[in-house]
C-alpha cells in the first residue's frame, strides 16, 4: 500500500483537539475492537486454546490500522514502519530490551520488600516442570537448575524477539496509528487516551479467561488500565523519540516474555497486588511515566515530524515510509 490522500482538515499545533482526524480515530477503534473481540469470542466458542486465540486477536489493531488507512486513503507515511528515523537507532532498542527487565525487577523487589511475598523461584519452577512432565511422554529431563538457567536466558534474549512479532500486531495499531492521530491534541494526552483504549480492549480475555486478574472478571478490565495507561506513556516516548513502532514492539515483546518469570519467582498473592500487573508492578511503570512526562522527555525533539504535523497535513515525500 502506498501513501495516498491524507485525512481531510487543516493543520493545528499540539494542544488543540481540532487537529485530530476524528473519523480516522473512530473508525480505527471500532475496527480494532470489532476484529479482536470477534476473533476471541468466536474462537473461544470453537474451544480453540487460549494461547492461540489470544495471539490471533493481537493482530486486530494492526489490521484495523491498515483497513482504516486504506478506506480513508491516508497511506502509511506516518505509521513508523522504518527500523528507526534517528542517527543512532541502537539506543532505542537498548532502552526497550534492557529497560523492560529493570522495571520488572523493580516490581519484584517491591513485592519482596513490602508486599508480603517471598522468593520461591526454584520450587515454583520444579512444580511447573512436574505438571508439564505429567502431560508429556519424556522419561527424563536435565537437572532443574540447568533448565531454569536456559529458561531465564531464553526469556532475556530470544523470547523478546519472538514476542515482538506478535506485539507488533498491537503496536502498529495503538502506537502506529491511534497515538499519531491523537497527537495534535498533545502527546501526553494522546498517550493517556491510548492507554485507556488499549487496556479496555483486553476486556474479553479478562472476563472470559481470567487473563492477568483471575477471580476479578468485573474489576480486572478497569484495573488493567492502571497498568496500560502509564505503560502507554513509556511506549509513546519510544515511539515519538525513535520515530518507529519497533522499539515499542520489542519492549512490549520483552514484557510479555519476561512477566511470567516475575510471577514464577514469588509466592502467590492477589493478582491485584503482585507484579507485574498488580499495584506493586504498576508502581515502577507509573514512576517512570511520571518522570518522562515531568522532565519533558515525551515532548522533546522527535525523530520525525509526527506530533507537530497534523495527520491532515500532506506527506511531502509521499514515500509511504515513516
Amino acid at each position: 500500500m502506498t501513501a495516498g490522500r491524507p485525512p481531510s482538515g487543516g493543520h493545528l499545533e499540539e494542544g488543540g483537539g481540532g487537529g485530530v482526524a476524528w473519523r480516522s480515530v473512530g473508525l480505527f477503534v471500532l475496527l480494532a475492537y470489532g476484529l479482536s473481540w470477534t476473533a476471541w469470542i468466536g474462537l473461544a466458542a470453537l474451544n480453540v486454546p487460549f494461547g492461540v486465540l489470544a495471539a490471533v486477536g493481537m493482530f486486530g489493531p494492526a489490521a484495523a490500522a491498515l483497513l482504516t488507512r486504506r478506506l480513508l486513503g491516508e497511506g502509511l507515511g506516518d505509521m513508523g514502519l522504518r527500523i528507526s528515523s534517528t542517527d543512532s537507532p541502537d539506543r532505542w532498542y537498548a532502552y526497550a530490551l534492557i529497560g523492560t527487565p529493570i522495571v520488572l525487577v523493580a516490581g519484584l523487589l517491591l513485592a519482596l520488600a513490602i508486599g508480603g511475598q517471598h522468593w520461591d523461584l526454584l520450587a515454583n519452577f520444579r512444580h511447573l516442570l512436574a505438571s508439564q512432565a505429567a502431560a508429556s511422554t519424556l522419561r527424563s529431563l536435565p537437572p532443574t537448575g540447568v533448565l531454569l538457567a536456559i529458561e531465564i536466558a531464553f526469556a532475556l534474549t530470544v523470547a523478546p524477539v519472538i514476542n515482538a512479532l506478535f506485539a507488533a500486531g498491537e503496536e502498529l495499531g495503538w502506537r502506529g496509528h491511534l497515538l499519531i492521530r491523537l497527537a495534535p491534541w498533545g502527546r501526553l494526552r494522546a498517550a493517556l487516551i491510548v492507554g485507556v483504549v488499549w487496556g479496555l480492549w483486553h476486556a474479553p480475555l479478562i472476563v472470559m479467561f481470567g487473563y492477568e486478574y483471575p477471580g476479578f472478571p468485573r474489576l480486572g478490565p478497569f484495573f488493567f488500565c492502571l497498568f496500560t495507561v502509564p505503560l502507554s506513556v513509556v511506549l509513546a516516548w519510544l515511539r515519538f523519540r525513535s520515530g518507529s513502532v519497533w522499539p515499542g514492539a520489542f519492549a512490549h515483546g520483552a514484557l510479555n516474555a519476561q512477566g511470567s518469570l516475575v510471577l514464577l519467582a514469588l509466592t502467590p498473592a492477589s493478582p491485584l497486588i503482585t507484579p507485574p500487573v498488580g499495584l506493586l508492578g504498576i508502581a515502577p511503570v507509573a514512576l517512570l511515566a511520571i518522570w518522562l512526562a515531568a522532565s519533558g522527555r515525551l515532548d522533546g525533539p522527535s525523530a520525525m515530524d509526527l506530533a507537530h504535523r497534523s495527520p491532515a497535513a500532506p506527506n511531502p515525500d509521499r514515500s509511504g515510509q515513516a
